[in-house]
This record gives C-alpha cells, sequence and structure tokens, in this order.
C-alpha cells in the first residue's frame, strides 16, 4: 500500500467527488439518464462517506472501511448491465479509491476471504 498524505487523498476525492457531479448533470444526454444519474448519485455519496471518514478518522480508518463495504456488495456479474446503478455506482467509486491509495485487488481479495472464514 502507498502510504498518502490525508490533505493528497482528500484533494484527490474531491476531485473523483466532482468528476461524479459532471456525470450527474450530463447523464440526461444519454440513452439511459435514469441509470447514469443514479449510478452518478451513488459514486459522489461514497466519495462523500470516505472524505467524513478522513476528516474524522485518518486514511488507514477510510480504507478499512471501505474494504469492508465494497465486501458486502452483491456480485453483479450475472445481472444485466444496466441494472443496479446504486451498486454499480458504489462498487466503482471504491475501486477508484483503492488505485487511488495502492490498496490492489488481492489485499481486498485476501479481507474477503477473513470474512469468509470468521462466518
Amino acid at each position: 500500500m502507498i502510504h498518502l498524505a490525508r490533505e493528497d487523498v482528500l484533494r484527490g476525492l474531491e476531485r473523483f467527488r466532482s468528476i461524479a457531479k459532471q456525470d450527474f448533470l450530463a447523464s440526461g444526454l444519454t440513452e439511459n439518464p435514469e441509470f447514469w444519474a443514479a449510478q452518478a448519485a451513488a459514486r459522489r455519496e461514497q466519495y462523500d462517506e470516505l472524505i467524513s471518514i478522513i476528516e474524522t478518522s485518518g486514511v488507514p480508518r477510510a480504507i478499512e472501511s471501505a474494504i469492508e463495504c465494497y465486501n458486502e456488495l452483491p456480485n453483479l456479474h450475472d445481472e444485466p448491465e444496466f441494472s443496479e446503478p446504486e451498486t454499480r455506482g458504489r462498487k466503482q467509486a471504491l475501486e477508484v479509491f483503492f488505485k487511488a491509495v495502492g490498496v490492489d485487488r488481492r489485499t481486498i481479495r485476501d479481507a474477503r476471504g477473513q470474512k469468509t472464514a470468521r462466518m
């Protein structure tokens, strides 16, 4: 994992949130405006939650929380492409966050495996 300054992570999340807002505003220009508006709104909400956690508890706690949240998301591989916009938006936002802070897929998979082993 890459160690980044709190301010750098916050600045990145604020930029991602801004992009999600732009996507929300542009959703009306797409072939499926309801899906894209809901997906963008979910991304923005997820970024807001991560920003709040970082401001109150720091980057390490935000990473832990993001991994927990990601592992609770349902598997959408068998679902139609334009279904579950909120879940897809949250998932995309979390994956962007993981890339930004240097959390790789293996770390997430290992955390999911530990959760399954405890159950």
